[in-house]
């Protein structure tokens, strides 16, 4: 009878969802307000131990449906969940795991879940490129915009949302419209379209289409604007000075476009930042310090301008809520309902569960959460508008529809489909149109025979570039250093008879994940930092140039790096991406095929600039 009622419970709460009336549910208010508000919740199980280990420390992956999951999903009332890559191993995995997911919620009579990943493409995708294209990412497909227009946005987004949906998710925090003018920016930088937010309107637009046109629900990320910000919210909080005209102007622009289209997003992801002129009420943090609201605390933010001044009718989702922006100032219940007043629809990861004490803490939590609406700390009201919000959400796109096929089936259609066969042909397409010329002293194209030495940022890179090289031309012998950690001697003294030094780097710096374990770890640990690094590749560029060697700097992340060589480098291009995968027992990547085409003049070098980069003279 339980289940039933639920049933009943929901589909009243979809019922008012879609009526014009603002009639009150006619069932019982407190298991109402119980059910909304773990609606409200999404939780992520990236990791748990059974054993002693601290949370903090804790990082066995969670790869299946678990009693002690599926007690807190159904008691909680739970309305959704977000996988990570520790999640996510293999396609029969992750469908599995995602079916028990939805069918644990069906058998007990509860909304079907939203199943979220972080699948932006280039620097962040949850997936393995063996399952899912990674693509080069959103500052690459800025770079086609003056020729290609919206043509790749579209695409990538339908890729993206047609092989996740084939998985079983129906929610991806994707896109990343953040203007990035900063180009000391740590955590949004290629994740941006760009610096000009006409382009990364039109961009941000048609991506949240293409994604939204194969029933995956997009979440706009991240509002009001992360794109001119030196700090990473991960670790602090940080702030941006604009003035109100240049918040309209840069940050809010892209927002106020896309909420206008036919396909508006879903869903909105908030920002723990700081926005003194949208909003300078201050809170006092949990060190005693009194401090400025961050946007995703802030309902002059969230409702009065979201809302109500921009119009938006969709899903709010906060950003992580465990992250430091927000974690080192508020406790985990003060962060919620301070949230939910603000306007959030859905706290993301509100609270982390790691092992049996934290489930004890959810608990707790859930509870506190309850008594503030007792206690009238979170209008009830507000509580089931967002509930209303949500349901019909879910209900616009099906979200429960991953069941209407059997398990077996649907195993099947994934391993016939994934990975995507017409989304690795995008991929090359994108990298290649999205190759940029910074500068060029005359020395490309380079000569198609002879012999390259490349200095790459690890192992991994540099396997892919020799591959890529070699397959394009066979009159060419390459030689590649790894810089994972900067050699002892002066490896530029044996390099007189080299025809070219390639130089690639990858700023900030990638992690020794991304780097794919093939350099030896041990030597890693006292891994130079960026500064040591460019002073090595600084000499080298100079003892090469003394030789008559062309030196050609590839900027394989952001292009900001190239303004520190341009007195030591003969031409610099930028990739925008580092992405390389294992296939066939080699390391390959899409971009260091169109590089290594680009720089023998074999293709055009047709990208632009989406962002400014400084030259000196």
């Amino acid at each position: 009878m339980l289940g039933i009622r639920r049933t009943v419970l929901w589909g009243l709460v979809c019922a008012v969802a879609f009526s014009m009336a603002n009639q009150a549910v006619a069932v019982d208010a407190a298991e109402d307000i119980d059910l909304a508000l773990g609606q409200k919740l999404m939780l992520d199980f990236r990791y748990f131990c059974y054993d002693s280990t601290a949370s903090e420390q804790c990082r066995q992956p969670v790869k299946g449906l678990t009693p002690e999951i599926a007690d807190i999903l159904v008691s909680g009332k739970i309305g959704g969940v977000i996988l990570f890559s520790e999640n996510l191993h293999s396609i029969e995995q992750i469908v599995t795991l995602n079916y028990q997911l939805q069918a644990l919620m069906a058998r007990h009579g509860l909304p079907p879940l939203f199943i979220a990943i972080d699948q932006e493409g280039g620097r962040v995708a949850r997936l393995d490129a063996s399952i899912a294209t990674r693509f080069v990412g959103n500052m690459a497909i800025g770079a086609t915009y003056p020729e290609h227009g919206t043509q790749y946005a579209s695409r990538v987004g339908v890729g993206l949302g047609r092989a996740i949906k084939r998985l079983g998710f129906n929610v991806n925090f994707a896109p990343t419209v953040d203007v990035n003018v900063n180009p000391d920016n740590p955590v949004i930088n290629v994740r941006s379209y760009g610096e000009d937010p006409k382009w990364v309107a039109e961009l941000g637009a048609a991506a949240v289409a293409g994604m939204q046109s194969q029933q995956i629900i997009s979440a706009l990320k991240h509002f009001p604007g992360h794109g001119d910000t030196h700090i990473d919210s991960h670790t602090g909080l940080p702030r941006v000075e604009h003035s109100k005209s240049v918040i309209e102007q840069v940050d809010l622009a892209p927002f106020r476009h896309i909420i206008a289209q036919e396909a508006a997003p879903g869903m909105i992801m908030t920002a723990h930042i700081q926005y003194p002129q949208l909003d300078n009420q201050t809170f006092t943090a949990l060190n005693g310090e009194k401090t400025i609201l961050p946007a995703t605390m802030s309902k002059a933010i969230l409702t009065g301008l979201l809302r109500q001044q921009m119009g938006y009718q969709g899903v709010i989702v906060t950003d992580a809520l465990d992250m430091a922006g927000i974690a080192h100032y508020f406790d985990p219940a003060g962060a919620v309902v301070q949230t939910f007043n603000a306007g959030a629809d859905i706290a993301l990861m509100p609270y982390r569960i790691r092992n049996a004490s934290d489930i004890k803490g959810f608990w707790k939590l859930r509870s506190t959460l309850q008594q503030a609406v007792v206690k009238g700390e979170l209008s009830e009201k507000a509580m089931m508008a967002s509930a209303r919000r949500i349901a019909k959400l879910k209900e616009g796109y099906s979200v429960g529809t991953f069941l209407a096929e059997p398990l077996s089936k649907r195993i099947h259609q994934a391993r016939g489909a994934l990975p995507d066969t017409a989304n690795q042909q995008l991929e090359r397409e994108l990298a290649r149109d999205a190759l940029t010329l910074i500068y060029d002293s005359g020395v490309l194209p380079l000569e198609a025979s002879g012999h390259w030495q490349a200095v790459m940022p690890d192992q991994a890179r540099c396997e892919a570039f020799e591959y890529s090289a070699n397959k394009a031309n066979r009159k060419l012998t390459v030689s590649c250093l790894s810089l994972a950690t900067i050699p002892a001697d002066k490896p530029w003294v044996q390099w007189a008879k080299a025809d070219a030094l390639i130089i690639g780097d990858i700023s900030p710096q990638h992690s020794v994940v991304e780097m794919g374990g093939m350099d030896d770890l041990n030597t890693l640990k006292p891994r130079a930092n960026k500064t040591a690094q460019y002073q090595w590749m600084q000499n080298a560029m100079q003892a090469a140039r003394s030789k008559h060697v062309p030196v050609i700097l590839v900027a394989l992340r952001a292009p900001y790096v190239a303004s520190q060589f341009t007195n030591s480098a003969d031409a610099a291009l930028t990739t925008y991406g580092y992405n390389v995968d294992e296939r066939e027992g080699q390391m390959q990547g899409a971009v260091f095929d169109a590089l290594v085409l680009g720089m023998l003049g074999l293709a055009p070098v047709s990208g632009s600039l989406p962002v400014s980069v400084r030259m000196t003279d």
